[in-house]
């Protein structure tokens, strides 16, 4: 007999949001039902373009028995309150990163899950990258021996522009953070699921180029002392983020271990030299490992990706378990820039 098909509402029509669309439309178990946004024009054109009913306020979406899953791409620091609403009226949630911009939000939204016996998922996309998940399975197998070094780089470049496109884009309130939190909170992501979490961290911060209209940072650095664990424990890293370098350029990654050197540039593994353990084959280890259904593996890597975590919250539901990234895991990466923003403030270490 075959498995339920999942209504979705998509929440917000922005940037993002056709990402979100063709991955759900990519999942032979899910139907994009609406598209709801506060602009209409917008609301309008994406819901056209996929068949879905347009919608400007996601409060009239609540009570309606075809949508299951209320997917939210709205704001950074409005996400917790569309998801507890959502959870209230018996909706799962899926919610696009950062999960919230604070910590208590974060609590709130998942309490009001836990409260209503909803589930409760989040898209860090670049956890279903073929490169990033073979180099965790590196470290957290061994294969690099005792961790020396994880370190983060994101150059990249936004222009004022940018900031002026979208009134939430730069402010504290809205957008949580700058460079850290909207752009680098992948990264952050993706070295704490790596090394299996960050303990302490020493940071500082700037605003170097935006000087219109922006609240938050464009350069930030921060040192980083790893999990208390068997092969992390004395690891020490490096996070950068900027959104004001020249042109921008390729994030990076990098792992480095006692037996084995690990960098990841633009997603892919452009070095590996690991004791005994032969590098990728290339090719192997580009994209993602595709998502539960392979007409997903058709569109973009990134659509890809989020067709796999979306498909894995569906699973969840199904299952009657926790999404492989719950809001749990999901609020990691912004307990990490929180610590790093407390640093830069107050220019002191701060334990996680």
């Amino acid at each position: 007999m075959p498995g339920k098909t999942y209504g979705i509402a998509l929440i917000g029509a922005g940037v993002i949001a056709p990402v979100h669309a063709d991955a759900i439309t990519a999942l032979p178990n899910a139907r994009l039902v609406a598209v709801c946004d506060v602009v209409r024009e917008k609301a309008d054109a994406l819901a056209r373009r996929y068949g879905a009913e347009p919608c400007y306020d996601y409060h009239e979406l609540l009570d309606r028995p075809d949508i299951d899953i209320f997917e939210v791409v709205v704001w950074s620091g409005r996400h917790a309150e569309v998801g507890i609403a959502a959870a209230r009226a018996g909706k799962h949630i899926i919610v696009t990163k950062p999960i919230d911009v604070t910590l208590p939000a974060i609590d709130a939204l998942i309490a009001a899950c836990e409260e209503n016996g909803v589930t409760l998922g989040a898209t860090h996309q670049f956890r279903s990258y073929a490169a990033y998940r073979r180099a965790r399975q590196a470290v957290q197998e061994g294969q690099l021996g005792k961790m020396v070094l994880a370190n983060a780089f994101v150059p990249w470049y936004r222009s004022q522009s940018y900031y002026d496109g979208d009134e939430w884009r730069g402010t504290m309130r809205w957008d949580g953070g700058g460079a850290l939190m909207n752009q680098a909170v992948h990264y952050v992501d993706l070295l704490q699921w790596i090394m299996g979490g960050v303990r302490e961290v020493m940071a500082y911060s700037e605003i170097s180029a935006h000087h219109e209209r922006i609240e938050v940072e464009d350069v930030a650095v921060a040192a980083l002392r790893f999990a208390e664990a068997p092969l992390t424990s004395q690891a020490l890293g490096c996070l950068e983020a900027s959104t004001a370098i020249y042109r921008g350029l390729p994030a990076r990654l990098e792992l480095h271990g006692e037996r084995g050197n690990i960098i990841i540039s633009a997603d892919e593994i452009t070095y590996w030299d690991v004791e005994n353990v032969p590098a990728p084959e290339p090719g192997s280890v580009t994209g993602t490992t595709g998502a539960s259904d392979p007409r997903a593996a058709l569109g973009s890597p990134a659509v890809a990706a989020h067709a796999e975590q979306i498909a894995d919250v569906l699973a969840a539901i199904e299952e009657g378990r926790p999404p492989k990234l719950d809001g749990h895991e999901a609020r990691k990466a912004v307990a990490i820039i929180q610590a790093i923003y407390q640093s830069a403030r107050e220019g002191r270490p701060v334990a996680l």
